[in-house]
């Protein structure tokens, strides 16, 4: 009789196992990284909740009222909810709108959700508060965040201690990236799609990141215009067709900033799949290695490269990835076949990771419409920002080991 009792429990257990080992995986498997279940679809009738952070306590508020104005002329419907966090420029404080429809292009007409006085917008504490504010008032199927400001990657020129979202007001302050990391995993949401509307924040160390955080990132490897999104195109096209996929949203969302310029205008903008992220990370710390083991070749070949040969942005440090790799696989003096192999390897990656991407025109420097989707920090003649070390990217890789092997510009 005891055999029989043992054995049921043995067989129990196993049953539990195996029932355990079914259960779908969080699309976060990082330990320390616990966002909020997804909604189970049907669980809301509001198929999307967009969020739009809206930092306008500096140079850009009257792009603010623009911005604002064009997600009026389509307004929220009971299948997409479009709601606002503005900051305006000075002591006015901030609201929260519930963006409702109308042909007023000058004046902001939705209805104020709630006036939450002068608050910093540069701090995370308000972008949790904010996240949950939406998420507990208009629960959805699927979420989207928008961070709408400055951005210059993970550093801001003269303090280099910011990144996005500066707020005058509150003494300049800003959201360094790992602080947006820290207030997305603390406000417990899963993204379906997450955008900086931002100039120079399509990183790869920003993505990485984020990256537990959402399934589609979207933002530009160069500068954006003070215009910024084109709201009204991609919201009436997620309006029409409300049960759009996030990289349907995304696709739109790129191809509406696009076609809202002149032909020729300097844009660039991507979206990457953040679950394969870590994948082009590991490749990429491969290519560090593999670079910094090359005794074939000279580092003053490496330094051409990445300085005379690759497409970089408006902020010089910043150079293409995919560029880079194909300059590495195509260039005649890089004798190690290491080198080559783990440069097609990060350049398969690229392909994979950017679901799409569309660039144009030329900065100071290139022409960009060879540009594969995706920037990383590489310095070479300019200083090494230490602060990077702070990033996930720079702790989980060899590529500041990279940097510090190449840079010739020193260190701050």
């Amino acid at each position: 009789m005891r055999n029989l009792f043992l054995l049921s429990i043995i067989l129990f257990t196993i049953f539990c196992i195996f029932l355990t080992s079914c259960i779908p995986r969080s699309p976060n498997n990082n330990p320390g990284q616990s966002p909020t279940p997804r909604p189970t679809s049907g669980a809301y009738s509001t198929a999307w909740t967009i969020m739009v952070y809206v930092d306008g306590d500096n140079d850009l508020d009257p792009y603010a009222i623009q911005n604002i104005n064009s997600m009026e002329m389509v307004g929220s419907t009971d299948k997409v909810k479009i709601i606002v966090q503005y900051d305006s420029y000075g002591y006015a404080g901030a609201r929260r709108y519930y963006i409702a429809k109308d042909y007023d292009q000058f004046n902001i007409v939705s209805p104020i959700i709630e006036d939450i006085g002068e608050v910093n917008m540069g701090t995370g504490e308000t972008l949790i508060d904010f996240i949950r504010f939406c998420v507990k008032n208009y629960p959805a199927q699927r979420y989207a965040l928008i961070l709408w400001n400055h951005g210059n990657g993970f550093k801001k020129p003269g303090s280099l201690q910011k990144d996005i979202c500066w707020d005058e007001t509150s003494g300049d302050d800003a959201l360094t990236i790992p602080e947006v990391e820290q207030a997305l995993k603390q406000a417990g949401v899963y993204f379906d799609l997450f955008a900086m509307d931002a100039c120079l924040m399509g990183m790869l160390e920003v993505a990485y990141e984020v990256r537990n955080h959402n399934e589609i990132f979207v933002a530009s490897e160069d500068n954006v215009p003070g215009e910024g999104f084109n709201y009204q195109h991609f919201l009436e096209n997620l309006i029409t067709s409300p049960y759009m996929g996030p990289d349907s949203l995304a696709r739109v969302m790129i191809d509406s900033y696009i076609s809202h310029y002149p032909f020729g205008t300097t844009l660039t903008l991507s979206s990457v799949n953040s679950l394969l992220l870590s994948s082009l990370t590991n490749e990429v710390n491969n290519l560090a290695m593999s670079i910094m083991q090359d005794n074939r070749t000279s580092k003053e070949v490496y330094r051409n490269i990445i300085t005379r040969e690759t497409i970089c942005f408006s902020d010089v440090d910043f150079i293409d990835l995919g560029d880079f790799a194909l300059k590495l696989l195509g260039h005649p003096r890089i004798l190690s076949p290491q080198v080559k192999l783990s440069a097609q390897q990060v350049l398969n990656k690229v392909f994979n990771v950017v679901l799409y991407n569309r660039s144009q025109g030329n900065n100071s420097y290139w022409t960009l419409n060879n540009a594969q989707g995706i920037s990383i920090y590489l310095p070479i003649y300019t200083q090494y920002v230490e602060k990077y070390q702070n990033l996930q990217f720079a702790k989980n890789t060899n590529w500041d080991e990279l940097i510090r092997y190449l840079n010739i510009g020193g260190y701050r």
